[in-house]
């Protein structure tokens, strides 16, 4: 079970990856535009998801809280997480009304992942090196996210702010479950 976060974070890598390859949008398209309106596109990005969340969930329940000693806690704002990025691959953010409940769900999704690494900045049972990396990661995520949220519309580097919001986020994980 110790791999299965690790696994996660590849499979997500990959498909993400390919997503902003392959599908046309620069760096002002998210991974949701990228794929709205194309409808076998849109189940291949929602089933990425259904592969990997659940797993990435089995992980931090069965492995990283217990085995590290995280606050139980934690799994709660994990399963906000999981359940409304699911939810959020489901309605691709394609405009109107529809864009607004996407937006709606991706930000609770994303929001519920600073409280994840709160949790880690302030556990005992994590080194202090750890601790303070995540809360470098936790300042860096909230800078990331204050950016976004004050340009919504049309954010020429919309893309990097998704990746970048994400990747210090798996960063933590990582290195607290296979370095530390």
């Amino acid at each position: 079970m110790q791999y299965l976060g690790l696994l996660s974070f590849i499979l997500l890598v990959g498909g993400l990856g390919a997503t902003a390859v392959k599908l046309p949008g620069g760096l002002s398209k998210t991974f949701s535009q990228r794929v709205a309106n194309d409808k076998t596109t849109e189940i291949l990005y929602s089933l990425l998801f259904l592969l990997t969340l659940p797993m990435l969930y089995l992980f931090f329940a069965v492995w990283f809280v217990p085995s590290l000693n995280i606050p139980q806690y934690f799994l709660l704002f994990a399963a906000i997480a999981v359940i409304f990025q699911v939810l959020c691959t489901w309605i691709p953010e394609r405009g109107g009304k529809i864009a607004a409940i996407h937006r709606i769900l991706t930000g609770a999704s994303g929001v519920a992942l600073l409280p994840m690494v709160l949790i880690i900045a302030t556990a005992q049972s994590i080194s202090s090196s750890m601790r303070v990396v995540a809360w470098t990661v936790l300042f860096g995520m909230t800078a990331l996210l204050t950016v976004a949220l004050f340009n919504q519309k049309g954010f020429r580097y919309a893309l990097l702010l998704q990746i970048g919001y994400y990747v210090l986020f798996f960063a933590i994980i990582l290195l607290v479950a296979y370095v530390q």
